[in-house]
């Protein structure tokens, strides 16, 4: 680490209820302690914030497009309605954040813990959330279309609303989740684990989405897809209505 990247981890450090607006495009604040901070509007484009600590910080309408946050620490913290676009979060902490309203398309989610986050009407394009945490997060009216949620959490998931168009899901567990008035059309559910999932209302789903996907008689279906259980994992569609 140079002197400069160390000087500059410890103003900040040391000033950290002090960062509203702060322009800190492309710095280095790989591993700085900043929890609780107050970044609520600031420039971090392209910043390195590997492994840094950032529990509970308010960075609400922050830019922090293609910025590295590898292995950091945002649990708690308030990134409502900022720019995430092509961030990198790869194994990132953040459960409980508010994302409410941020803009994570193109972003690297993988294997991130996003448990019990407030997503509503988040933009989530053509991100990439394979073997990410979801848990419980609350994302209806979302936009994740494109999203690769290969191998993901989202087990009692509210996604009411969402738009999740090509999405893949394929591996992804979506055990008790809502999916109520949600767009899936030409999503991937291959393999997918929708037992005890809310598809009513769905939109653009199909039987045969349905026949590579995991469900059980707890499965609400939307009212055109009727099917008759053959045995407690068996089933057949009792019309040719897609």
């Amino acid at each position: 680490m140079s002197e400069n990247t160390s000087s500059l981890k410890k103003k900040l450090e040391s000033s950290k209820r002090y960062l509203l607006n702060a322009s800190l495009k492309g710095a280095n604040l790989e591993g700085a302690e900043l929890e609780g901070a107050v970044l609520v509007g600031a420039d971090l484009r392209g910043a390195n914030l590997k492994k840094t600590y950032l529990s509970q910080a308010q960075i609400s309408k922050a830019n922090l497009s293609a910025a590295d946050l590898t292995d950091a620490n945002l649990s708690g913290a308030d990134l409502s309605k900022s720019n995430m676009e092509g961030a990198n979060l790869q194994n990132a902490y953040i459960r409980r954040a508010d994302l409410r309203w941020t803009n994570f398309s193109k972003a690297n989610l993988t294997k991130a813990n996003l448990r019990e986050c407030a997503f509503y009407k988040a933009w989530v394009k053509n991100a990439d959330c394979r073997r990410a945490n979801l848990q419980n997060i609350k994302a209806s009216q979302s936009q994740m279309q494109d999203t690769v949620f290969k191998e993901a959490k989202l087990e009692g998931a509210d996604l009411s609303g969402a738009r999740l168009e090509r999405a893949n899901f394929e591996g992804a567990s979506l055990q008790t989740a809502n999916l109520n008035h949600a767009n899936l059309k030409d999503a991937n559910l291959k393999q997918a684990d929708l037992r005890g999932a809310n598809l009513h209302h769905v939109v653009g789903l199909t039987r045969e989405q349905i026949a590579l996907a995991l469900i059980d008689k707890k499965t609400l279906l939307p009212d055109y897809l009727k099917i008759k259980w053959t045995s407690e994992t068996a089933f057949e569609f009792l019309d040719d209505k897609n």
